[in-house]
């Protein structure tokens, strides 16, 4: 092969290249790229698989986010309410159970129900409510955590439930449902989160 010879770029769905994205879209990305990912994620797999390693990352990890306290009465009743939803597909633009949502027309669908009134898109809901610091021991059940890449408008937002856990409507795992930032997926959100909102 000639070393001068151009590569030609792939293009990849954006809903492949980031996990937690309600925005859609594409990226041009090298097949160099791509093949370092791969291998990448294959020495993550491999590394948390082997005996004793998994569980001391996991360990390090838990030790970083603090146990929340209970939450009010409202928010345990948003939060009560969004777990009816698990399972909801995701739907690029969905605003119910019925249409399936996406991450900001389930977080105001939820937060409607209890009388919370949101904006429609991830965008907008980062101006409501007032800031929260992006300290996990400032947060609390409830709040809501946006989430960008750099140099990147907000692409996703999740209600934060306590404890390093969210809920939120996910493309990549086609529906709602939870995550632990304690655990394996929680790369993407943890070094993307750009802001924390309080609604009540």
């Amino acid at each position: 092969m000639n070393s001068r010879a151009r590569v030609r770029p792939l293009v990849v769905p954006l809903s492949l290249l980031i996990l937690a994205a309600c925005a859609q879209g594409t990226y041009s990305v090298s097949p160099g790229t791509i093949l370092s990912t791969v291998i990448l994620a294959g020495e993550a797999v491999s590394r948390s698989g082997s005996s004793g390693s998994g569980s001391s990352t996991s360990g390090a990890s838990r030790a970083r986010i603090p146990r929340s306290p209970a939450p009010s009465a409202v928010v345990r009743r948003v939060l009560d309410d969004a777990d009816q939803f698990i399972g909801v597909p995701y739907v690029w633009g969905g605003n119910t159970p019925s249409s399936g949502f996406d991450c900001s027309g389930f977080t105001k669908f939820v937060f409607g129900r209890q009388g919370i009134g949101l904006p429609r898109t991830s965008r907008e809901q980062a101006h409501s409510g007032r800031a929260v610091r992006l300290d996990f021991g400032s947060m609390l059940p409830g709040d809501i955590m946006l989430f960008a890449e750099p140099d990147e408008a907000i692409s996703h937002v999740a209600i934060y439930v306590g404890s390093g856990r969210i809920i939120h409507a996910s493309s990549a795992i086609g529906g709602v449902n939870y995550l632990d930032l304690n655990g394996d997926r929680a790369e993407w959100y943890l070094q993307n989160l750009v802001a924390v909102r309080r609604l009540q």
